[in-house]
Order: structure tokens, then sequence, then C-alpha cells
């Protein structure tokens, strides 16, 4: 039921305000994963890429 009105939400957004919210998100979301791919590099400072 809450993915229902989260979605409704979503789509009543999108409508109202366009699509600019959702490019600021896929915007933050790049800035994120670039940050975990960062970090992913330097934690694999063996070159392992885990032992497992």
């Amino acid at each position: 039921m809450k993915t229902i009105i989260l979605t409704i939400l979503l789509i009543v957004l999108v409508i109202l305000v366009g699509t600019w919210p959702l490019s600021v998100l896929s915007i933050i979301f790049e800035y994120i994963g670039i940050a975990f791919k960062w970090l992913a590099g330097a934690l694999n400072f063996f070159g392992w890429n885990g032992l497992i």
C-alpha cells in the first residue's frame, strides 16, 4: 500500500513539476556512485578484490 502511494505521488510530481527533480536525483546518485567507486579502489590496496 505504501509503495502504491509513493508511486502515485511520484507520477503526480512528474506531471506537475516536470522531470527536473528526476534529473537532480540522477546527478546525486551519479556522485554517490563515483564516491563508492573511489572508496572501493581505495580499499583495494592489495589488488585482490576480496579473498573469496
